[in-house]
């Protein structure tokens, strides 16, 4: 089908990029909670984006006003607040920001010009409100994050009233001038970053099924390193569906069309179905070898799936490549009597249901505008986790702030800065982000002071250009690229309207950073500290349950019972999923000698296994004749016997097993078969 698809621009450096960004390097960062996004590289906003700043910069510098610089920076975050989506719902958002960020220019401004007994109460106060906006959802989370930072800017830039009252003019400027270029002079594609994160899952499927075509010299005697490393695509994926799923369950209501939410939901759920299939592929090459047959499958299942990832890159697809793909995926399945044969036919009807529904024909009906639920709805929703995130950040900000005024730090802001962005509701999530910060903070600064020493003013001034575009359209990719990027913006700029030039403002930056992130990861964990997340026993023990459960569900309930299935087989490997990252994190805690952790190991090795073999089971029974379908295992009876588990659909085992009960049970060959990877 030919729909006219005119190429974005930016699609070769899409490409070059995912080319040189290696999958292991995504598998081990994601594994350890650091998100490497390659896929959401947006270089049109980024060059919008460096439009607006370096405007503003190269006006400043004409006008001979250093304080035009809050213009710029007014710019460039208004640039970065920009949620998109409808046009509605951008120019609100863009509008609210002007209008906050403007309000609480002038009143930390003149606050500060008052001394820092009555700057810090002010800042408290609305850092703290700015905090409570996360109840309205990830917009207002953004907005009121960046409105945080600009309290803390202008708390350091003390003025009278009529001075208080040109900086908030200066700041509206700047927010009016980048309103203006992101709405009228350079709109951006709104489904965009939904489009990319689709498209990245059916990538990731097809680099696991070239990893099932590659050699394998152990055969049959596998070591652990295989299934090791063939899990890393389970784990990479799963995150990615449900994370995706997330999204646009989330924000596509209020922020895509019915049309787009129905082409983003049936992605998934085709990238859904085939990731079942490659687990059960998988499942089957690591205990025998490969036919010649099953080779040609897993090579067409990889181009198709290379080929529907570069279509969903496309606003408006051409799916006629596409379409001769599956007509010859459909005919190597040979008729469904082989569990290749299966997989190949699963695929093929799960893709030729999404590319019907490419044609403007989807399975479900549009969601009514009269039905679709409010931001508001649910803006009360964890308030309590809000309230104290919102009052442990206020008072970290304070504290930062002190220090600044105690060791009279130059460049204040940026400790303070480095708080807001650094500190996340939850504890875990805070550390990674401390060390991407610290390390982008450093390398940037160490950057830009060398720029600074050797480039003239005006280099200096025309380097501002790609790195506004270069941190706005990293900005998704990966934090530590987004603070390297940033700090040397912030740097040169500063160069540029101050008299410390050179070293001293890279230093400063470098310092000050590392002094907020500190302070953001110390009050995360000493301010009012969340409950501890569960133990890695408990989320082992979590996984072992949740893949149990599928694996019992896939062998012994009917096969029209598919809702229920399905819902298990999620559960199950988003529980394993967690339970692998958390395992890696203790492995980098230096627990990774310990043997109670080599077990934890152990299991979840065990249970990709059994996870795959569910997946087997399940296909098998799908595409067999009733009359000819296997009778259950009798080793599931035996696991709900020693876990006195009743219910295995409604309930969990009283008491859960502990890592030794599960090492034994996994271990046992009356449960797991004799060639489980344990």
């Amino acid at each position: 089908m030919k729909t006219g698809f005119r190429p974005r621009r930016d699609d070769s450096l899409h490409a070059a990029f995912l080319r040189l960004m290696p999958s292991s390097l995504t598998h081990w960062l994601g594994a350890r909670a650091i998100s490497l996004a390659p896929e959401q590289i947006a270089l049109r906003e980024g060059l919008r984006a460096a439009l607006a700043v370096g405007i503003m910069m190269a006006l400043a510098m004409a006008l001979g006003m250093p304080l035009m610089a809050w213009s710029a920076f007014a710019a460039f975050w208004t640039c970065l607040v920009d949620p998109g989506g409808p046009l509605r719902v951008r120019l609100r958002t863009l509008l609210a920001f002007g209008l906050i960020g403007t309000v609480v220019a002038a009143i930390m401004s003149m606050a500060a010009g008052y001394g820092p007994m009555v700057a810090a109460p002010c800042l408290g106060a609305i850092v703290f409100a700015c905090g409570v906006g996360r109840m309205r959802g990830a917009i207002a989370t953004q907005v009121g994050a960046l409105a945080a930072i600009v309290a803390v800017v202008a708390v350091c830039y003390p003025m009278p009233p009529h001075g208080a009252l040109a900086i908030a003019g200066l700041f509206a400027l700047g927010s009016g001038w980048a309103l203006a270029i992101c709405i009228v002079a350079w709109p951006v594609d709104a489904d965009a970053p939904l489009r990319q994160a689709c498209a990245a899952i059916f990538r990731e499927e097809g680099r696991m099924a070239r990893q099932l075509m590659m050699p394998r010299p152990d055969f049959p005697d596998r070591t652990q390193n295989v299934p090791r490393d063939t899990g890393a695509y389970r784990r990479e994926i799963r995150m990615r569906i449900e994370l995706a799923r997330g999204r646009i369950e989330t924000l596509s209501p209020y922020t895509a069309s019915d049309q787009t939410r129905a082409l983003l939901l049936s992605a998934l759920e085709t990238a859904d179905r085939i990731f079942v299939v490659l687990i059960a592929f998988e499942h089957a090459v690591l205990s025998r070898p490969r036919s010649p047959e099953q080779r040609r499958i897993i090579r067409r299942i990889r181009s198709v799936m290379e080929r529907t990832a570069r279509m969903m890159m496309q606003p408006l697809p051409d799916t006629r490549r596409l379409e001769q793909q599956v007509v010859r995926l459909r005919a190597s399945s040979g008729g469904e009597s082989t569990l290749f044969g299966s997989g190949a036919l699963i695929c093929a009807e799960a893709l030729g249901n999404f590319i019907a529904t490419l044609r403007g024909t989807p399975r479900h009906a549009p969601l009514p505008m009269e039905s679709r639920p409010r931001p508001s709805a649910s803006k009360w929703h964890g308030w309590q986790v809000v309230l104290r995130h919102s009052a442990r950040l206020s008072v970290s900000v304070l504290i930062a702030y002190g220090i600044t005024l105690e060791f009279a730090l130059p460049y204040a802001y940026w400790a303070m800065m480095a708080v807001i962005v650094v500190m996340q509701p939850q504890a875990t999530a805070t550390l990674p982000r401390t060390i991407e910060r610290v390390i982008g903070s450093i390398a940037g600064g160490m950057a830009a002071a060398i720029m600074g020493v050797i480039f003239p003013v005006w280099l200096i001034l025309a380097t501002i250009f790609p790195l506004a575009a270069a941190t706005i359209a990293f900005r998704a990719v990966n934090y530590t690229l987004l603070v390297l990027f940033m700090t040397q913006l912030f740097v040169l700029v500063t160069d540029l309207v101050s008299p410390a030039m050179g070293w001293d403002v890279g230093l400063a930056r470098s310092l000050d950073n590392i002094i907020g992130s500190l302070v953001g990861f110390a009050g995360c964990l000493l301010l009012w500290p969340e409950r501890g997340s569960p133990p890695l026993t408990t989320q082992v023990a979590d996984a072992f349950i949740a893949n149990i459960r599928y694996a019992i569900m896939a062998a012994t309930f009917p096969i029209t019972d598919h809702d229920r299935i399905e819902q298990a087989r999620r559960m199950a490997g988003t529980a394993s999923t967690r339970a692998e990252i958390r395992y890696q994190q203790s492995r980098l805690e230096g627990l990774r000698r310990s043997p109670r952790l080599e077990m934890t190991g152990q299991i979840l090795l065990s249970l990709r296994h059994i996870a795959g073999a569910a997946s087997v089971n399940w296909m098998e029974r799908s595409c067999a004749p009733s009359d000819m379908r296997p009778p259950p295992s009798s080793r599931w009876d035996t696991i709900r016997q020693r876990m006195a588990w009743s219910d295995i659909a409604a309930t969990s085992p009283d008491i859960p097993p502990t890592l030794e009960e599960m090492a034994a049970m996994l271990n046992d060959p009356a449960i797991v078969p004799e060639n489980a990877p344990t």
